[in-house]
């Protein structure tokens, strides 16, 4: 991947990786500097007007920018979009296709109910239709020639999705090859589960959370040392 890596984001978004799964991972693969600016679910509620759209995850940088509209100014700024015009909507429409299957049926409302359904005709369906895609490219673990484009990090955000909800994919689908070639990138850093779609980051929280208050418990004492100083100045005026 390729790209200006001296950008610094903002994700906000609660504290897991979830939604915000592509986002973190074009961020970490590109090498871009980002932090984590962690919200409640109960202020998104109560204060709607913070966010473009009313929800999250938002991007910033140093505008907002909700979804999709974060996810494919990435894809555009690391060069994970097409060479062209017609190969850029190419992968879009991929990208888009496996949001709309996936997500829709996994998500929705009824989902539950519908369970059987999603794994006896909707995922067989999805599989060979996007195995069907890979296989013109030359089955080589990518969407698009050979090298790493949005398409290939949306498919595996939802397989690594649909394997935690007990959901599976033949090992010997050329889907499985996509996600095996991505997990395998050296930009990882060894980081590849620590990004995972159900990852918690409750932990990153906490200890955020603790740094902000050694810093305030610095911030006192500085001022307690000061006030201190002022104090004898005083009794030596005095």
């Amino acid at each position: 991947m390729t790209g200006d890596s001296h950008s610094t984001f903002v994700i906000k978004y609660l504290p897991l990786i979830g939604r915000a799964g592509v986002i973190h991972s074009i961020l970490h693969l590109s090498g871009a500097e980002y932090k984590n600016e962690f919200v409640a679910k109960d202020e998104i509620a109560a204060h709607r007007e913070k966010f473009p759209f009313g929800h999250v995850p938002v991007l910033i940088e140093p505008f907002l920018m909700d979804r999709p509209l974060n996810l494919h100014y990435l894809a555009e700024k690391y060069n994970l979009f097409g060479s062209t015009p017609q190969e850029t909507a190419l992968i879009k429409s991929v990208a888009t296709n496996i949001y709309l299957e996936l997500a829709d049926n996994l998500f929705s409302k009824d989902a539950a109910a519908k369970r059987s359904e999603f794994e006896s005709e909707v995922l067989p369906r999805f599989t060979l239709c996007h195995e069907r895609w890979l296989d013109q490219n030359g089955n080589n673990g990518h969407y698009f020639g050979d090298r790493l484009t949005y398409a290939d990090l949306v498919l595996v955000n939802w397989l690594r999705v649909m394997s935690k909800m007990g959901i599976t994919i033949d090992e010997s689908s050329s889907l499985k090859k996509v996600e095996k070639k991505l997990s395998e990138l050296p930009e990882w850093r060894g980081k590849y589960e620590y990004y995972h779609p159900f990852n918690s980051l409750e932990e990153e929280k906490a200890s955020k959370g603790e740094e902000e208050e050694v810093e305030k418990e610095e911030e006192d004492d500085e001022e307690g040392e000061v006030g201190e100083d002022e104090e004898r100045r005083k009794r030596r005026r005095a």
